[in-house]
């Protein structure tokens, strides 16, 4: 059984760019690695005058409100240990970064897409097909990626019903070879097999009562600054070199599509995503 708790970062009020990422963890790591961060969270809210509650990313690394009372250093020094305690033994990272010029660009292309304007939705269905892709695979995984998401009230029931009913739109991103006559071909998805049972729906949860949902927010905010940093001035000197040496860090566990037939759900993405971002 698999686990990927999953948080976005970025909005169109923010800035050209939203990152959504998932962390995902084998079940019998789940209880040790929950640990390790746990303790690691209790360590830095200690040392936040105010009450426990979501960390923020954002938030707590550019020292908003009372985190300026931690020395910055020690909140650079936090970041980077989450980074490497979410792809040790065995971590993967799933995520999408669009850019909202770009993602609207090819909305306006006409690819089909059945989600609206939703980059959210668009996100999320991106994040589960290359779940899908990469666990169907895998011996004895159907019916046993369980994906949990910070909530979102307005999007949740939306994304559900998205994957409960799984659109034949999404299917070139997940598509098997097989043989016909002979042939290598790409295989057509049926109803059945869509999303084939291994996911079988996605849970909420609030994110501060969950270290892992905290965790996916930290990656998605590093990849975000990462790339706000390829147009944007440095905050401070040394800030872009220390967004890279995190991505480096995780970049490595972050799978990817791979091969894809050519059909109109992978030249949307393929459109939409910053273009910094290997999709």
């Amino acid at each position: 059984m698999k686990f990927i708790y999953v948080d976005e970062s970025g909005a169109r009020d923010q800035g050209d760019i939203f990152v959504m990422c998932g962390l995902m963890l084998d079940a019998y790591k789940l209880r040790k690695k929950t640990d390790d961060f746990d303790k690691k969270l209790e360590a830095i809210f200690a040392q936040h005058p105010g009450a426990r509650g979501d960390l923020k990313t954002k938030r707590f690394i550019n020292g908003a409100g009372a985190w300026n009372q931690v020395p910055a250093q020690e909140r650079k020094d936090f970041l980077r240990d989450i980074c490497q305690l979410a792809v040790a033994n065995g971590g993967k990272v799933f995520g999408i970064a669009f850019s909202f010029n770009l993602f609207d660009t090819a909305i306006a292309a006409g690819h089909g897409h059945p989600f609206a304007n939703s980059y959210w939705i668009a996100g999320a269905m991106l994040v589960s097909s290359v779940v899908q892709k990469k666990m169907q695979s895998v011996a004895n995984s159907k019916g046993l990626t369980v994906f949990i998401m910070d909530d979102n009230k307005h999007e949740m029931a939306n994304f559900s019903e998205g994957l409960y009913r799984s659109h034949e739109w999404y299917d070139g991103l997940y598509q098997c070879r097989g043989k016909k006559r002979g042939k290598s071909v790409w295989l057509e998805r049926k109803p059945k097999d869509r999303f084939d049972q291994i996911i079988n729906t996605a849970f909420a949860i609030k994110s501060d009562h969950s270290s892992l949902v905290q965790v996916a927010d930290a990656l998605s905010w590093v990849y975000r600054r990462h790339l706000e940093l390829k147009a944007q001035n440095e905050g401070y000197a040394g800030e872009q070199a220390y967004y890279q040496e995190l991505v480096d860090i995780i970049e490595p566990q972050r799978e990817k599509l791979g091969q894809c037939p050519k059909m109109p759900c992978v030249k949307f993405y393929q459109a939409a995503c910053h273009e910094e971002w290997a999709i």
